[in-house]
């Protein structure tokens, strides 16, 4: 039984994620069991008859034929486990309804009731599917000596350093790395490689994941981010598996920890400046809702609220502009999105509307020079649209590229003379890329590259 979900192969009891640990998550696996006891949904098909009882590769892909033990008889002389039904009425808007399930749910993961439950799952599980357990390690080896281990990403040039990902041999993490460029006073260019090598600069180590997973039974990381002059390191850690996260920041060469622990976020985290955060957090229903600024040095107690989402409807993000002028924090629901800008020279003077609040209206924003280019959406518009205003007067827009009924812009890439637009005509994606004006000069009539 194979289960695909962001990256995630699950083979009966064994979990792989390609570029992340192993994890077994102590969740309901009622999923998986109603697929494997025969008498809820018929036996699949990975289980053979005794006929036929052998799982045969047909493309050749190295895989032996291997007998596999039918799990009926077991299953029927064994009792999946049945969860108490504990009545929980729950009212609103005038409507009443009773979830029997309710008390499964608990957001602290310390309810012994529901702990010992789930265990009993898990446990049911592996006594069903241990007739297939031989097949599970040849497959799961299999899958796993396909993936090169020992390998980098492609590095990321930021200011006098490459940025990169290591990965090694039997490790289940990464290694967060940097390598200063000999020579990087040169304007970056897309052929400019990384030296390796004994003549080339040290790797260094910023943070190696394997080791800081070693404390903990789960262990990821959601951001790592650097501050803009290369000294500090702030990266968010989530030790349980429910996505709030804390955030370190350290000294980027000597790795000692600076300031205080934030704890409580989201994922969502920049520099503003050097010497500060901007953060997201969530309330009660885990629905980001407050964004914040930290000031390096001071506790998170102190830190300032910048915006305060009260409509449950909708939900906060925040990322950086291309230029790393900006930041934009975004409040968007099914159907609306609306933007907020940060100047992160001068973060003190809080957010500034940069699109309206308007019903319906969903806008996505970028930054270059001296404007903002924003992507429009709209019930009128349904293709979207691309328009451009000044950073200093947003309330003029200028269009630069018209809805058309026919093409679809997807997404926008701002680079420092070119525009890249992700588009979809008549089904079939497309990238279009128009050279911009120098910075400082008027958008009307860029021309599309050929």
């Amino acid at each position: 039984m194979i289960i695909r979900g962001r990256g995630l192969v699950s083979l009966g009891t064994h979990f792989l994620a390609t570029r992340s640990r192993l994890l077994h998550f102590d969740t309901p696996l009622s999923c998986l069991v109603s697929l494997v006891v025969p008498r809820r949904r018929p036996t699949p098909r990975l289980f053979c008859s005794s006929s036929s009882s052998s799982f045969s590769s047909s493309n050749n892909t190295g895989a032996a034929s291997l007998p596999l033990t039918p799990p009926g008889d077991m299953a029927e002389s064994r009792s999946p486990p049945v969860a108490k039904k504990v009545e929980h009425v729950m009212e609103m808007f005038s409507d009443v309804r009773v979830d029997n399930y309710y008390w499964l749910r608990d957001d602290s993961r310390c309810n012994p009731d529901m702990l010992s439950y789930l265990r009993e799952e898990n446990d049911y599980t592996d006594y069903v599917m241990s007739g297939t357990k031989q097949f599970e390690n040849q497959l799961f080896g299999e899958i796993r000596g396909r993936i090169k281990e020992d390998d980098i990403s492609a590095p990321l040039r930021k200011g006098p350093y490459y940025y990169y990902k290591r990965y090694l041999q039997g490790k289940e993490y990464v290694q967060n790395c940097r390598r200063l460029i000999p020579d990087n006073k040169t304007e970056p260019s897309v052929y400019d490689t990384m030296l390796t090598g004994p003549d080339a600069p040290p790797e260094h180590v910023i943070l190696d994941e394997n080791i800081k997973a070693q404390e903990h039974d789960y262990y990821r990381i959601g951001a790592f981010k650097t501050s803009p002059d290369h000294k500090l390191v702030a990266y968010a850690e989530d030790t349980k598996g429910d996505e709030i996260y804390t955030v370190t920041i350290i000294d980027s060469e000597s790795l000692k920890p600076v300031g205080v622990q934030l704890k409580g976020l989201t994922c969502y985290l920049e520099w503003a400046g050097n010497d500060a955060l901007v953060y997201i957090t969530m309330d009660e229903i885990l629905r980001p809702d407050k964004v914040w600024l930290h000031k390096l040095g001071t506790e998170q107690s102190s830190d300032v609220c910048l915006y305060h989402e009260k409509d449950d409807m909708f939900s906060l993000d925040l990322h950086a502009s291309e230029s790393h002028k900006y930041i934009f924090v975004a409040s968007e629901s099914k159907t609306t999105r609306f933007v907020f800008s940060l100047d992160v020279c001068k973060p003190q003077d809080g957010l500034r509307v940069l699109t309206p609040r308007v019903d319906g209206i969903d806008s996505s924003v970028s930054h270059r020079g001296n404007h903002f280019f924003i992507q429009r959406r709209s019930t009128e518009f349904y293709n979207s649209e691309l328009v451009a205003c000044s950073v200093d007067d947003t309330s003029k827009t200028t269009v630069l590229l018209p809805h058309r009924e026919s093409v679809k812009i997807q997404e926008i890439q701002l680079f420092r003379d070119h525009l890249a637009v992700f588009e979809r005509e008549q089904g079939l994606q497309k990238i279009t890329v128009h050279r911009l004006p120098a910075e400082g000069q008027p958008l009307e009539g860029f021309a599309t590259v050929p």
